[in-house]
């Protein structure tokens, strides 16, 4: 057995923010991670943090209160607005105190627009931030321990931006091969590399390795010790203070998604670790649960024999879909929605039920493309200098991929058709893609008069399959705006606090913009740490 001040269960950017701010107020802290490697589904992820008036966005107008009239609106009055103002009041603060302990150097996206632009109080870009690069060797012992993200380049999300995401043809690949010799990181890897970094140099412990069990109450029915199978020896902590349980959503365990969301959700993007240990540990203690049903959701496609952590990778779709050339059908052979939307709410359409039909009515769904496409862009792991792939089928007709897939050949053929009359006028009067700035964000610059419309032209004609993902689950148990967990009988559990995807998001169903998921899940993780600390408001 051992005592601690602060046991944090799981290391992304959440939980290394909640460890990284208690160390600072002076509490000692213990990280267990249940993967052998530190990061979470934050390392994988584009590093971005929404922060609304933030310090770094300088060029154009913005407010906190235009900020709450916004996610008033994208919250649909589902979530306790005290949670909202208290997000908004806490995320810049947050942020200085990272920056203040890790040294990052954030700056902001002016390019980058709310998730819903169209909606009262959204702005057209600078809510989105984004950090620089690190240097991993600065880890020491710890630079193995360091999650690798899916892709492995270390670039920035705006360099991402400026070249492209789906043309890596256009990227600085020289550039990109030095910073790989010289152990530099980008995007969600350089985000939880310096708040590591910044962690260690505060003394906090960080073990790998080492899952949570289960937590303990003591007489008075708070918080007062967690079982941890600590590097492979089962162990009793004590807290003096508290737990913050960090640990991720439930989306790779599928009778918690089965039992929970409700959708035919099978393609997580996230690491394979999160299947709900933290949701099944507050449970354990009496935790109320909220938004239960929800994630981030997002379209994603499976390369055949694409991996990671030894499970199917899921790549999420937000710049391919929008790009001209393409379009997204069902099995009738029918566009269901603006292909070119954030991929949250664009996963509200995939997942309509047809009661009719009692079935999902766009499900299976298939991004079509033409060869001009596939010539210009990267399609997951398939570059379009390499052989076209089993898993992408392919044809000379667009009737003959209909046939090939499963589509209906005549409905398809006609959408085609239609789509193609549309989208060389430069217009789409039945989704309108292409007229929001995200939309335009999100297509190919380098492509005029449209970014994001183009006929389908000469074929062969291609075929990918796009499945209804997420990028986390949002459900857990529910949390005061401290970050303190409640009691399903009511009253708070004390010392227990959750932060990130194991937790009821504040944003209830809504998506705000780029990097609301580490932006809310670090503010509440800060909440949290200075709750502790009892130096909260």
């Amino acid at each position: 057995m051992t005592t601690t001040d602060v046991v944090v269960v799981g290391s992304g950017a959440a939980g290394l923010t909640a460890a990284l701010v208690a160390a600072a107020e002076g509490l000692q802290v213990i990280v267990v991670e249940k993967a052998p490697v530190i990061g979470g589904t934050s390392v994988v992820s584009g590093g971005s943090i929404w922060a609304p008036a933030n310090r770094y966005h300088t060029d154009q107008p913005d407010s906190l209160d235009s900020a709450l009239t916004y996610l008033r609106e994208i919250t649909m009055g589902q979530v306790d607005e005290k949670l909202l103002t208290t997000f908004l009041d806490s995320v810049n603060p947050m942020l200085d105190t990272v920056v203040e302990h890790t040294g990052i150097s954030f700056e902001a996206n002016l390019d980058h627009p709310d998730y819903q632009p169209g909606l009262p109080g959204a702005v057209a870009g600078g809510r989105t931030i984004q950090g620089d690069l690190f240097d991993s060797t600065l880890l020491g012992d710890f630079k193995d321990k360091l999650r690798s993200p899916h892709s492995g380049v270390p670039i920035t999300r705006l360099e991402v931006d400026a070249w492209g995401q789906d043309t890596l043809d256009r990227w600085d690949w020289a550039l990109i091969a030095d910073r790989v010799s010289r152990g530099i990181v980008g995007m969600g890897a350089a985000l939880v590399g310096a708040l590591l970094h910044g962690c260690l140099k505060l003394g906090v412990r960080v073990h790998v390795s080492s899952p949570a069990r289960e937590l303990f109450l003591g007489p008075d029915g708070n918080i007062s010790g967690i079982d941890v199978d600590l590097d492979g020896q089962r162990t009793r902590i004590d807290v003096r203070r508290g737990v913050v349980l960090a640990s991720g959503g439930f989306e790779w365990d599928q009778e918690l998604v089965t039992q929970f969301l409700g959708k035919p959700m099978d393609s997580p993007a996230s690491p394979p670790a999160n299947t709900g240990d933290g949701l099944r540990m507050a449970m354990g203690v009496g935790a109320a649960l909220g938004n239960m049903s929800e994630a981030w959701w997002t379209p994603t496609i499976h390369a055949k024999g694409d991996t990671y952590d030894g499970a199917p990778l899921f790549r999420p779709t937000s710049s391919l879909r929008a790009l001209p050339g393409g379009i997204m059908v069902n099995r009738r052979g029918r566009r269901f929605v603006n292909e070119a939307m954030n991929y949250n709410d664009l996963c509200k359409a995939l997942a309509t039920f047809d009661p009719q039909e009692y079935r999902y009515a766009n499900q299976p769904c298939w991004l079509i493309f033409d060869q001009r496409f596939r010539a210009s862009y990267s399609v997951a792991t398939c570059t379009p200098d390499t052989p076209t792939p089993s898993w992408m089928p392919t044809a000379d007709t667009i009737a003959e991929l209909a046939e090939k897939v499963g589509i209906d050949a005549d409905g398809l053929v006609d959408q085609v058709a239609r789509y193609n009359e549309y989208s060389a006028r430069g217009v789409d009067p039945e989704f309108h893609r292409g007229e929001s700035p995200y939309d335009t964000y999100r297509g190919d610059a380098k492509v005029s008069p449209h970014r994001n419309l183009r006929p389908l032209e000469d074929g062969p004609y291609y075929a990918v399959e796009i499945h209804l993902g997420a990028l986390g689950t949002k459900g857990g148990p529910v949390t005061d705006a401290t970050g303190n967990v409640l009691r399903a009988l009511g009253g708070p559990i004390g010392g227990l606090y959750a932060c990130g995807n194991v937790a009821a998001s504040a944003f209830g169903t809504g998506y705000p913009g780029a990097g609301a998921t580490l932006a809310a899940g670090m503010t509440f993780g800060y909440l949290s740490a200075r709750a502790l600390a009892g130096s909260g408001a």
